[in-house]
């Protein structure tokens, strides 16, 4: 009799072993939020594919504005170097007729008043 208690004690021992093992991986793959999502059905199938392909058209959408940005920026460039450019003529064009203006004083034949005020010698 003592051996039949002893191995019901062992069975019993066992089960709870082997019960206490399969409920911690159950817990641990229903509590892992890094798995994956089951996708047996075929309208999970189709949801993700869709889900994908709406991803890969916003990221497309995402280059095609950066492309418009790029274009943009060269566009600036080449108008504030055009302005530059410019610039620089206006630059040298006033400083000719700082010069004619300095050579016509020089000679006396204009004279400018502290005020700005320029009057023609006679």
């Amino acid at each position: 009799m003592k051996k039949h208690y002893t191995a019901l004690l062992a069975a019993f021992l066992m089960t709870l072993c082997v019960g206490g093992a399969m409920l911690a991986v159950s817990a641990s793959a229903l509590l892992n939020k890094n798995g994956v999502q089951v996708a047996d059905s075929p309208a999970a199938a189709t949801a993700t594919a869709q889900a994908k392909s709406a991803e890969e058209a916003q990221i497309q959408q995402l280059q095609d504005l950066v492309s418009q940005y790029q274009a943009r920026e060269a566009q600036y460039q080449n108008e504030l170097q055009t302005a530059s450019q410019n610039l620089q003529q206006a630059n040298a064009q006033l400083q000719q007729f700082q010069m004619l203006l300095q050579a016509l004083v020089n000679r006396g034949v204009i004279s400018v008043g502290r005020d700005g005020s320029v009057m023609i010698q006679q």
